[in-house]
């Protein structure tokens, strides 16, 4: 089980926030991703960042069994 990776970010001038170095390097983030910014409307101490992906593809293996890529491979060879 790995470790939760935390660090500590200030609000700057004109609202803007630097991700910490230790989560960028934990989360794999590259400059120009864009997230979305959440407020629980319930807690206000509480606001979430989602990264937005260009692709989801690979996000979800074993889905459709245990060895994906034969399943695609299956897939794309009925469309012939």
């Amino acid at each position: 089980m790995s470790e939760t990776v935390s660090a500590e970010a200030r609000l700057r001038a004109r609202n803007q926030l630097t991700i910490p170095d230790p989560i960028v390097r934990a989360a794999g983030i590259e400059p120009g991703e864009k997230f979305v910014v959440e407020l629980e409307p319930d807690d206000q101490d509480t606001v979430l960042l989602r990264r937005v992906r260009n692709s989801y593809a690979g996000s979800l293996p074993g889905l459709w069994g245990p060895d994906t890529k034969a399943y695609l491979e299956g897939e794309r060879a009925s469309w012939g």
